[in-house]
């Protein structure tokens, strides 16, 4: 089946805050644990949910601490997140061809806005999909499954972009068709523009975002 929407991940697919984070974790390690977190640390990581942060890293501190703590300080190191050249084209076509767009992000709500205005993508999407929203970060199928709710489609109507373990195991726990960017899934692709070739070409115009 065609599917009707597209559900991406934010980090890592659409932008690349891989720096940002590390900063903002070095300054959370100082915090919480009296030592900054480390690149060898965080390579692994990144992309998992702040639990899983917390646990990990051996934080000493609540989830929901940590998530405030990341809401006060990431905005500071947004000049170095990087925007993929290819998104906004691609969300363009992807709403000229009528198909529906959602994020998928282990990031919160408040964040997720907030680096995807700066990337001028936010109003593209028709639903944020994000961590403070459900019980389950990825890899459960938590999110997908928001999402696909508040779209109103079954998962056989869906396809997921994304680039880490976290989301092809959210993907294929939900039951909706993977495809990695760099990475294996359903369909593997190595640029974000590759993306097109595998859609269908006509669903009717839709509106680029209403959230």
């Amino acid at each position: 089946m065609a599917p009707s929407a597209v559900l991406f991940d934010m980090d890592g697919v659409l932008i690349r805050s891989e720096e940002a984070w590390l900063r903002v974790l070095e300054d959370a390690g100082r915090r919480f644990r009296g030592s900054p977190v480390t690149r060898e640390e965080f390579a692994p990581t990144f992309g998992q949910g702040t639990a899983e942060d917390v646990r990990v890293f051996g934080l000493r501190c609540t989830p929901a601490e940590l998530d405030a703590f990341y809401l006060e300080h990431l905005p500071a190191y947004a000049g170095e997140v990087w925007i993929n050249p290819d998104a906004r084209v691609l969300l363009e076509a992807l709403a000229a061809r009528g198909l529906r767009r959602a994020v998928v992000t282990n990031t919160v709500s408040a964040l997720a806005r907030t680096l995807l205005g700066a990337a001028q993508l936010l109003d593209f999407f028709e639903v944020l999909a994000c961590a403070d929203l459900v019980a389950h970060a990825k890899p459960a199928p938590d999110l997908v499954l928001y999402a696909l709710g508040r779209l109103g489609l079954p998962a056989g109507e869906a396809l997921m972009v994304g680039d880490s373990r976290f989301d092809r195991g959210a993907a294929q726990a939900a039951g909706v068709r993977f495809v990695g960017l760099g990475l294996e899934g359903d369909a593997r692709i190595e640029r974000l523009g590759e993306l097109l070739p595998l859609l269908p070409l006509t669903r009717g115009p839709a509106s680029p975002g209403a959230r």
